[in-house]
């Protein structure tokens, strides 16, 4: 038994509101079980009953054993002086508040409606994947969509946090956190790392100098990588003489090799060519994070990804200096996906919540519902359990639900779970 499942109890009032007694024997009417209080004090506020013919308003505080009063020092409490009900599941003793008095003390565990407390210690106790991984599929489905939808918006707020902090970091400057964003997303969480490192010590305002030269934005990411420290053939050389001259000229210091990892990855996605890429990317779309903006459709800022201009020495090399053969120098339509995802959805959501724009926030949402389901351990799951499909916005409210609210069994917090211990 804990609080929380009596806080559950008296605020969605699953229990018997007939013939109410306190615990001296006067009738009880519930007018109102207020508000939860989620900060300090007592625990609803707000509260309308009635003991007898007198009317009360004021507060109800929550407790397992009438006692816990006593143990929480609310008898010496000012606070408490307003509680009105002291809704208990066990009344073991009276207590005082600080004026002296007995709040009025409602046992509540005689007037649970049948089932709720079964239902409840079944989810609490179940060892399953989650727990109600048996009787999810038996909640409506509507119901469980709408559930996802609000879980979604809570995943995208906690991402933005981060997000939001970057953007200060660059004294508000958006074109310049979208520019580290990205450049994490292209390291596809393998060399996310690195990635990032490379963005952050290469500024955006320095490539845009050169934006009108492939070769010399190409010589600045691969040199500052640290990956042109083997010349093996023209092209590299090149481009390794081309970043020693701005090199110099911009101060630079460029990463270290070891920080890439290459072992047990595809080809495709060895961060040279990632790196070729985002090259392509730079001198295809300046002040890209404006584009974003202007675009209303997934489908155009889709684009933005395709048709790149990478070099033509990527069509024949993963690696510099080893020639390959059928090498696609374009990003996937997975990999354009990803980004839209976890970097221009997730972009524009924080924006959004930046300037205060609903627009921006709703934008990233149909972004995220325009794409589709992300099929991975987790989703998988929640996929051979019952759950539907449906979008990528999907996938990441189950990811999220997942996290936050099954591992934690948070299940009377969450609208499924009290769904199934409300169910008759």
């Amino acid at each position: 038994m804990t609080e929380d499942f009596i806080h559950f109890i008296w605020k969605f009032r699953l229990f018997n509101q007939m013939e109410l007694k306190t615990a001296e024997g006067e009738s009880i009417t519930i007018i109102s079980p207020g508000i939860h209080n989620k900060d300090a004090g007592p625990d609803f506020e707000n509260v309308k009953i009635k003991i007898g013919d007198t009317l009360w308003a004021g507060s109800a505080e929550i407790h397992i054993n009438s006692s816990d009063w006593e143990k929480h020092r609310h008898s010496t409490d000012k606070a408490y002086d307003n509680v009105v009900l002291h809704v208990v599941y066990e009344y073991d003793k009276p207590v005082l508040r600080s004026d002296g008095t007995e709040p009025p003390t409602l046992e509540i565990k005689q007037y649970i409606k049948p089932g709720v407390e079964k239902r409840y210690k079944e989810l609490m106790e179940n060892l399953t994947w989650i727990p109600c991984e048996k009787q999810i599929c038996r909640v409506d489905d509507i119901y469980v969509q709408n559930w996802l939808q609000r879980v979604l918006v809570e995943r995208l707020e906690e991402k933005s946090k981060d997000v939001l902090k970057l953007a200060d970091e660059y004294k508000g400057s958006w074109d310049d956190t979208f520019y580290i964003l990205l450049a994490r997303n292209f390291g596809f969480k393998v060399n996310a790392l690195p990635f990032e490192l490379l963005a952050r010590s290469l500024p955006r305002q320095i490539l845009s100098k050169h934006k009108d030269s492939a070769l010399q934005t190409e010589a600045l990411l691969f040199g500052q990588s640290g990956l042109l420290e083997d010349v093996s053939d023209d092209y590299t050389g090149l481009l390794a003489a081309e970043y020693g001259f701005l090199q110099k000229k911009y101060q630079l210091k460029p990463l270290e090799p070891y920080l890439w990892k290459f072992l047990r990855m595809r080809p495709q996605n060895f961060p040279t060519l990632r790196l070729a890429q985002f090259a392509a990317l730079i001198l295809k779309s300046s002040h890209l994070f404006s584009k974003v903006l202007e675009m209303k459709e997934e489908k155009k800022i889709s684009e933005l990804f395709r048709d790149l201009p990478v070099s033509p020495y990527w069509e024949s090399h993963y690696r510099p200096g080893k020639t390959a053969t059928r090498v696609s120098s374009q990003l996937g339509q997975e990999s354009i996906n990803n980004i839209l995802l976890n970097t221009v959805a997730l972009t524009l959501f924080s924006y959004g919540k930046y300037i205060d724009d609903d627009a921006l926030v709703q934008r990233s949402v149909s972004i995220l519902e325009s794409l589709p389901f992300e099929m991975n351990n987790i989703t998988r799951r929640f996929k051979d359990i019952g759950i539907r499909q449906g979008s990528a916005g999907n996938s990441q409210a189950l990811l999220q639900l997942k996290k936050t609210w099954c591992d934690r069994k948070n299940c009377l917090l969450c609208a499924v779970g009290a769904k199934i211990i409300n169910s008759d």
